[in-house]
């Protein structure tokens, strides 16, 4: 039986936050939405931010996170983008 890799990046982020960040476990978290959440709730870690790639992770990271330009520029033309472009320089 073979695991959904979208299931096993939850587990890992999941293991991480409520049991023990170990570097084997956090090499499992490959989706964006686990890579902003770990950023958010564990620690921000450059090898884990740089998986935040979807434009709605992106913005959620620059929003409450911090603001990263490697990050931002993830963030596309559209609501997010709108919403988060100060001076709508981009849009």
């Amino acid at each position: 039986m073979w695991l959904d890799p979208k299931e096993v990046a939850e587990w890992a982020y999941g293991y991480c936050i409520f049991k023990e960040d170990k570097p084997k476990v956090r090499k499992l978290i490959t989706e964006s939405i686990w890579a902003y959440s770990y950023c958010r709730d564990v620690r921000d870690r450059p090898e884990i931010r740089k998986l935040i790639t979807e434009s709605r992770w992106a913005y959620y990271y620059c929003k409450f996170v911090k603001d990263r330009p490697e990050i931002r520029k993830y963030i596309k033309e559209g609501e997010n983008g709108y919403y988060y472009d100060p001076d709508r320089s981009r849009i």
